[in-house]
């Protein structure tokens, strides 16, 4: 068929083709979730072929864990040749290629912090391109940072080595306190300390009758045998 215009737009309704009017927008985004350490540098990667014109627009925008897309907040969008950051983030955002008219809309986040975590929408709009939705979703995850790690495992060690000293030590002053202590045996030639010595009374022989106010001598005590004299009384 001849005489049919040329250009972008090609219309073979007379031949019974579909109508075509424009490309199709395809974004490319990483399958898996991205992650990042406190205070470095995020690049979140994302790509697109269509046909840049004058109507080529792209917004970077995030939305927080748990909310659905529709609540998302623009970090940077780029059109009319200007690329203009936006909301909290306007200071650390910016595109890793500005401008991003050659295939690679890469954001680039500087000193994440852990209100940076959430998902990022990466959305290229180029009408008439309208056959996909132009949308790339990354999930961004800011971990608790490798320096508070390192000091909690040194602090980890420091007290565990504490603890053992202690142990330790305890361990060894109670292994000396019990050498010093004497022993309470008695072997068969000790005297006893409640022992009496030969030939000495013991006072607690002596007793006292309480009802006849006498003395009385023990029956382990020696007694003496006296005899009456016989000798006739002289009156």
């Amino acid at each position: 068929v001849t005489g049919l215009p040329a250009g972008p737009f090609l219309c073979w309704a007379l031949l019974g083709f579909v109508c075509l009017s424009g490309i199709a927008v395809e974004v490319k985004v990483p399958t898996e979730p991205l992650s990042a350490p406190v205070g470095k540098t995020a690049e979140l990667s994302c790509s697109y072929s269509t046909s840049v014109g004058d109507n080529f627009a792209l917004e970077w925008s995030f939305v927080q864990p748990g909310k659905p897309i529709s609540a998302s907040h623009p970090i940077l969008y780029f059109t009319n040749g200007h690329l203009y950051p936006t909301g909290s983030k306007a200071e650390r955002a910016s595109l890793l290629q500005n401008p991003p008219t050659r295939g690679v809309a890469t954001l680039r986040l500087t000193d994440v912090r852990p209100s940076d975590t959430g998902t990022y929408l990466c959305h290229v709009n180029n009408p008439p391109d309208f056959y996909t939705n132009g949308l790339g979703l990354i999930n961004l995850t800011v971990l608790d940072s490798s320096k508070g790690r390192v000091a909690g495992t040194l602090i980890g060690v420091l007290l565990g080595v504490l603890l053992l000293s202690v142990a330790a030590f305890c361990l060894i002053r109670f292994q000396k306190e019990r050498k010093k202590k004497p022993k309470e045996t008695y072997g068969g030639s000790e005297l006893r300390e409640d022992a009496t010595a030969p030939g000495i009374f013991e006072q607690s022989s002596m007793k006292v009758d309480s009802s006849k106010g006498l003395l009385e001598r023990s029956p382990s005590t020696s007694t003496v045998t006296t005899t009456k004299s016989k000798l006739p009384m002289v009156v």
